[in-house]
């Protein structure tokens, strides 16, 4: 047999050789490697487990390759390998993030919102959604009124919105106002206070970092401003002049969109700002905070039903009362509620972020059923 014959038989089995070293390799490495590397889950959720015979044999292929891309040996490397590279062609290859002016990051139309399709225009509730949430307004307020309670619905808006002058130019504005916006104005007309500080925050913006810039959440800024407003709704003292702020580098800003994208190692250059006034002070901490009562300065009780966006809210709109209960949307059932709440307080405040709007249908059913059963 020539040599010409034998390298071109061996070429393929190089080859072959070659790929099964990638696929095994880093497996038989990890073992090794492991304690030396970092396995830190950077991402706000909870990765996969390995699937179980539950699963179904149609359904098993699937969860397991879900379980090996949480897994992977040495998945944090090569994400931040694969970040580093989009970095230097200055782009970004995210299904749920998007790269936008001067290094900002905002959330793309992911499995539970639609964020960019709302901050376009391209998304609206029909007249049937928005009367049912209407109605369902106006019973639960009817049941808390009846109490003697107060109610206000604070929309927290979306990132993407109140930093608009950083969107991407292929992202265009197509119509306005946002579905959220057109339906914060057909609740108003129930009666019910309700807030979209969507142009405070963006004219706040223009003078102070009120949202952080690798993360879908306000700030401190963002949530004191948010609790102000909310706070003058109310009749309730408020403050209308800005603390001074000032860096906290013992605290971290949030980064969930940079953890979604592989890019914690690059995305340090945002900073905590601190404010300049005093919060009310946390006397329970549960379920991972996700039961939690504040002490403030102020009169009255308060509950506050809230999601991710309410744990910086809650003790700058707690100041604003004697005692608050705050519960996150996972802890909502009535009886939950019922167990840690057993009287309705002086006001109830339902927070919900502008891309969790969807939420709020079953957020005031279960206030109501609350409502309904409490003292």
């Amino acid at each position: 047999m020539s040599d010409q014959n034998k390298s071109r038989r061996g070429c393929p089995r190089a080859l072959i050789a070659g790929f099964a070293l990638l696929l095994v390799g880093p497996g038989l490495l990890w073992p090794l490697a492991r304690r030396l590397c970092d396995t830190t889950n950077y991402e706000n959720r909870t990765l996969a487990a390995f699937p179980t015979l539950e699963a179904g044999v149609d359904g098993w292929p699937a969860a397991f390759e879900e379980w090996l891309g949480d897994h992977a040996p040495f998945r944090n490397q090569f994400l931040t390998l694969k970040a580093g590279a989009d970095r230097l062609v200055g782009t970004l290859d995210s299904t749920n993030v998007l790269l936008g002016k001067e290094g900002w990051l905002f959330l793309k139309d992911v499995s539970d919102s639609k964020s960019l399709s709302d901050y376009q225009g391209l998304t609206a509730y029909s007249p049937e959604q928005t009367q049912a949430m209407a109605d369902a307004l106006t019973a639960l307020n009817a049941v808390l009124s009846g109490k003697g309670s107060w109610l206000v619905l604070l929309f927290a808006p979306a990132k993407e919105g109140v930093y608009s002058r950083y969107m991407p130019a292929s992202v265009p504005v197509v119509s306005r106002p946002t579905r959220v916006e057109a339906l914060a104005d057909s609740l108003a007309a129930t009666g019910v206070p309700v807030l979209f500080p969507l142009e405070e925050l963006a004219a706040a913006s223009l003078e102070r970092q009120v949202y952080y810039k690798y993360d879908t959440h306000w700030n401190q800024a963002g949530a004191w401003l948010a609790a102000q407003k909310t706070l003058e709704a109310l009749d309730r003292p408020f403050a209308d002049a800005w603390p001074e702020m000032a860096p906290d580098p013992e605290k971290a800003p949030l980064t969930d969109l940079a953890n979604m994208c592989g890019s914690w190692a690059f995305c340090t250059d945002d900073v905590y700002w601190a404010l300049d006034a005093e919060p009310a002070a946390c006397t329970l901490w549960e379920a991972g905070g996700e039961i939690a009562r504040y002490a403030g300065e102020g009169q009255g009780s308060l509950l506050l039903a809230r999601d991710s966006f309410g744990e910086a809210l809650a003790p700058w709109l707690a100041q604003g009362f004697g005692t608050t209960a705050v519960f996150h949307g996972n802890q909502m059932q009535p009886e939950t509620l019922l167990a840690w709440q057993p009287e309705v307080p002086d006001v109830v405040v339902l927070e919900v972020a502008e891309r969790f709007a969807d939420n709020l249908p079953g957020r005031l059913e279960a206030l109501r059923q609350w409502a309904e059963a409490a003292g």
